[in-house]
């Protein structure tokens, strides 16, 4: 589940098993004053060392997926492969830009995941939302407000989402599926332990082109290194630590700031440090 195998436990893990199930856990932490954080596939967290205070949801039971016509609606725990792979097989496309995002529909639409093709929130039509109070809520596309890696939806937890798309032959869909997935493996270490890209795309720029340029390709933190492959990404060697990888951050944002005058701002999530 979490892609980069470091860091601590969470005091408190709550798998719900249905929509309701996350209001009330939303409610109960609400209640008492219990800090709350949402668990996709952690494609995009670090983890302290010493754990995460607190309560740990993860939706993973939310995995309903249902067709309609050219909408799909899909609960919050579906991986976004198989909502791909799905949507292929029916015929319904638009969503091969988003091939190889390693997340959870939730997680996906929370943080408007995306590539250069394309964002999440592309072809969402509406939402289902708990909110912070623990009420069950319908957003309609006039209420989102997403913008870069982030989908703009504050504190409330994301239980389903329905998307609309096109029709096409799932072949010409799975043509397009295979080449994306295809640069994506050939450009990224999709093998190795990962979060994904480390820092936001400066506007205009790349991160990943700015890292590389400050000669820190392959730079090291003990067990966690910069990639080979694509600078924008560390990896970690299975001994590295969650004190590893932010000294790396640390180290790749001066360097980048002394050479370009940039500073380079996370997309990773951090849980569970006091300054971050």
């Amino acid at each position: 589940m979490m892609h980069l195998r470091i860091g601590g436990v969470a005091e408190w893990f709550v798998e719900p098993f249905d929509e309701q199930g996350v209001a009330a856990t939303v409610r109960a932490c609400a209640e008492r004053g219990l800090a709350l954080r949402i668990l996709g596939g952690g494609s995009n967290v670090v983890v302290a060392d010493a754990g995460v205070p607190g309560v740990v949801m993860h939706l993973g039971n939310l995995n309903r997926l249902q067709r309609e016509g050219q909408r799909v609606t899909v609960g919050a725990g579906v991986t976004m492969a198989g909502l791909l792979r799905s949507t292929r097989s029916a015929g319904l496309a638009g969503l091969e830009k988003l091939t190889g995002i390693p997340a959870e529909v939730g997680g996906a639409v929370a943080m408007n995941a995306g590539t250069r093709d394309g964002e999440t929130f592309e072809h969402i039509v509406s939402l289902t939302v708990v909110e912070r109070g623990g009420g069950l809520r319908i957003l309609g596309k006039e209420d989102f407000q997403p913008r870069y890696r982030n989908g703009g939806l504050g504190d409330a937890v994301v239980v389903q989402a329905t998307f609309e798309l096109s029709e096409d032959s799932p072949d010409a869909i799975f043509a397009r599926f295979s080449a994306s997935l295809q640069k994506r493996n050939t450009s990224q270490p999709v093998s190795l332990r990962s979060v994904g890209c480390v820092f936001q795309n400066p506007e205009g720029d790349a991160a990943g082109r700015l890292i590389q340029e400050a000669g820190c390709k392959t730079l090291r933190r003990n067990g966690v290194q910069v990639s080979e492959r694509h600078a924008n990404y560390f990896v970690n060697d299975n001994s590295g630590t969650a004190a590893d990888f932010l000294a790396l951050m640390d180290d790749v944002r001066d360097r980048v700031a002394d050479a370009f005058g940039v500073e380079l701002r996370p997309e990773v999530k951090f849980w569970g440090f006091d300054d971050r």
